[in-house]
């Protein structure tokens, strides 16, 4: 019969005995089990940082273009204000839609020349854009239907041209056309200047862009749903929608973020594999170091085993003994690592919380103190035999 306790309790004296060698040997555990819980941390939270921003941006999109190259467009091509509306009640899926048209402009606003983009949107733009009104307001029903001359412009515009000033109720003069700004906006997740809002923005209802251009069709044509599991159906069904509408010759191009998110799930699985090999790696060797202090321990110690055996302890406490040593080893370290790994985390958390929220993984908590536990085990096994299997006679005669 095993006596746990005693077993326990010389585990423990023999670590007491030479601390210095057992903290040593500790290191390589903590820092393994440290970086699972870092590693499944920074990947766990990059990956949510990254969805989130893509789904900011529009992962529940869907965005249709006229393909332009190859063959030659004809006007008819073009998509129209009668597209939109048949995609919002043709597509069973679509809860919002919304329909762009952009150019280029130069305007002097306060005697400042500014080079932009005029852009103009249907009602539901700022929903499916995000869109964040920082003053003023954002265009009503009957800014759309009454042709109202007025417009919205971009923080960065708004800082350049009137400081600290208001913005909102001051006139912009592009050639012929004045138009009021009634608001200021920024995006709600940045584009970084690849989507149509630019740091220097107009918008104005679409219903003034054939004023402006002559033109009354959309450069884009966007589609939402409420899931995103429900974009990929319905850019097929856009796609074919929009087919069906024109001339057989005219191709469009129906595209989405889908892709985006598959592929930020490939770099999270990747960079999860290769930091979790280091952490392994980090691990096997620290393992190994337990396994070569279990080892000389045991040849130092042949005498005191010799002494259990010849006092009557038996093969398996012998092996239990060295086992439990091992075990406190590589526990101890997990500890400490788990303790140092949510301590970087909770004061890193501090600093950029505004920005990217980190997120405990409890799950690597344990799933660390679990393996780096099993690992003093795993390769004390070895050690602890050895001492179990040692002849008492022939290690009572050593000294």
């Amino acid at each position: 019969m095993i006596h746990w306790g005693e077993s326990i309790r010389f585990a423990l004296w023999a670590l007491a005995v030479d601390k210095l060698k057992a903290s040593l040997t500790t290191l390589g555990v903590v820092i393994g089990s440290a970086a699972i819980v870092l590693v499944v941390t920074i990947v766990s939270t990059g990956k949510v940082y990254m969805v989130s921003q893509i789904e900011g941006i529009g992962a529940n999109l869907a965005y249709a273009t006229l393909d332009r190259s190859g063959a030659s467009s004809v006007l008819e091509d073009e998509l129209t204000p009668d597209d939109l509306v048949a995609v919002r009640h043709t597509l069973p899926t679509v809860s919002a839609g919304a329909g762009t048209y952009d150019v280029p402009v130069d305007f002097q606003l306060r005697g400042k020349l500014l080079h932009a983009r005029l852009v103009g949107i249907t009602e539901d733009f700022e929903k499916i854009r995000s869109l964040r009104i920082t003053s003023g307001r954002y265009f009503d029903a009957e800014d759309f239907l009454a042709h109202f001359k007025v417009c919205l412009v971009t923080d960065h515009t708004a800082q350049i041209a009137f400081g600290l000033d208001p913005a909102v109720g001051n006139t912009i003069q592009l050639d012929q056309f004045r138009c009021t700004i009634i608001g200021t906006f920024k995006e709600g997740v940045p584009t970084f200047g690849q989507s149509e809002i630019q740091d220097e923005t107009l918008l104005i209802p679409f219903s003034l862009v054939k004023d402006i251009t002559g033109d009354n069709f959309f450069q884009v044509l966007y589609a939402q749903t409420a899931s995103s599991s429900e974009v990929p159906a319905m850019t097929q069904q856009m796609d074919h929608l929009l087919h069906s509408r024109h001339r057989k010759e005219a191709r469009y191009s129906v595209e989405n973020l889908s892709s985006l998110l598959r592929t930020a799930g490939k770099v999270s699985v990747a960079m999860s594999s290769v930091l979790i090999a280091l952490a392994v790696l980090t691990l096997t060797i620290a393992g190994t170091g337990i396994m070569n202090i279990m080892l000389v321990n045991v040849s130092q110690r042949t005498h005191e085993i010799g002494l259990r055996k010849a006092l009557g302890a038996t093969p398996a406490e012998i092996r239990l003994q060295f086992l439990l040593e091992a075990f406190f080893i590589s526990f101890a370290g997990a500890v400490l690592g788990v303790v140092i790994a949510l301590g970087f985390i909770w004061s890193v958390t501090e600093w950029i919380k505004n920005t990217v929220p980190l997120s405990i993984s409890w799950t690597a908590v344990a799933v660390a103190l679990v393996v780096s536990s099993g690992v003093g085990v795993l390769f004390g096994f070895r050690p602890a035999s050895e001492a179990a299997n040692l002849s008492p006679i022939d290690a009572l005669r050593l000294e």
